[in-house]
């Protein structure tokens, strides 16, 4: 259909047409610039939430005048896809750095931020430029995520240049402080609790609690667990306990031979998976996979950082087929091994 006919439907007069057709299929560029500055709000916020369009072509309305329009943008497309698409990085830094939520006052900019976490078209790899960021507001959000951060990211936080930053990041610390983290955690409600269980530094107190409470599910996944605790958790009465801890790479090679052994044929599985396993990334992109069957439909969001080409390929030849199923999930792998697969 030619562009001026396009152009003409976003017209209300037309009805609902012309909003279907802004968020429901792919548009030529000249269609595309009418729509971004047609003076309708609802045929602005059809065009954000479009899957076919390609984003980057959408960042005006990172800075539109309506905040409904941005969070439609930070929310995405209505019928979401099993691999989320991520907003490119201009349109993240925007929308994240915004200091009013738009000219109709209809929401905030946190408000707006709030859609954006949810709907995660915020990708693993933005998030870990997050410390390297020109914005404050961005190291200020790196320091969220300190138990994730490499020693030197911490070390370049606690002495930006910025003083923010260097109080966020001071008050951080904490979640690697085990003595900190046990005096912190009988502020937190219970569901939150699980969460410092699974990411913290965790005292030898706070260690006998997630054993004595049944908690020990996070603790395994925990890579600050303690090895005393790993050691504990190999030999637990709940295979699926076990399994949790039988890829890990920090598990020693007495244990992985254990567990090999043990009576429960998906805890063997899972140790005959830790050569595998060398790195926490490794182990990561692993339980992506291993975690969630064929059948799975949660969204698909794209990991950061990957494993090396090379692992994939090994993983590719591997005998196991969890292996192979996560070969088969790189974008990235030789044609002639996406045949073979």
């Amino acid at each position: 259909m030619p562009s001026d006919v396009l152009i003409r439907l976003m017209d209300q007069a037309d009805g609902e047409a012309g909003l279907l057709m802004c968020e429901g299929r792919d548009l030529p560029d000249d269609v595309i610039d009418a729509a971004l500055r047609h003076p309708v709000r609802a045929v602005r916020s059809a065009l954000a939430r479009n899957l076919y369009v390609d984003p980057a072509r959408l960042a005006p309305l990172a800075t539109d005048p309506s905040g409904v329009v941005r969070a439609w943008l930070a929310d995405g497309p209505r019928s979401r896809p099993r691999w989320v698409r991520p907003l490119p990085d201009d349109i993240l830094v925007t929308l994240l750095t915004a200091q009013d939520g738009g000219e109709d006052g209809r929401l905030t900019a946190d408000e707006i931020v709030g859609v954006l976490e949810s709907s995660r078209q915020i990708p693993l790899s933005f998030r870990r430029s997050l410390p390297a960021r020109e914005h404050p507001e961005l190291r200020i959000r790196a320091t969220w995520s300190w138990e994730s951060l490499t020693p030197a990211q911490r070390a370049a936080l606690l002495d930006d240049p910025d003083p923010t930053v260097r109080d966020a990041a001071q008050n951080s610390t904490w979640v690697l402080d085990p003595e900190q983290v046990e005096a912190r955690l009988p502020s937190y409600e219970p569901r939150n609790q699980v969460f410092v269980f699974g990411t913290c530094a965790l005292s030898p107190a706070l260690v006998e609690q997630c054993f004595a409470d049944g908690t020990v599910r996070p603790l395994a996944r925990n890579r600050h667990a303690p090895a005393y605790a790993v050691a504990r958790l190999a030999r637990h009465p709940e295979a699926g306990v076990r399994a949790l801890v039988a890829s890990r790479p920090d598990l020693g090679p007495d244990l992985v031979a254990e567990l090999r052994k043990d009576p429960d044929e998906d805890v063997r599985a899972r140790a005959r998976l830790h050569p595998f396993s060398r790195t926490w990334v490794e182990y990561d992109m692993i339980h992506r996979i291993v975690d969630h069957g064929p059948d799975c439909t949660c969204p698909i969001t794209e990991p950061a950082p990957r494993p090396s080409a090379g692992w994939f390929v090994a993983c590719a030849a591997s005998g196991e087929p969890v292996l192979r199923r996560v070969a088969a999930s790189w974008p990235g792998l030789a044609v002639e091994l996406v045949a073979e697969l």
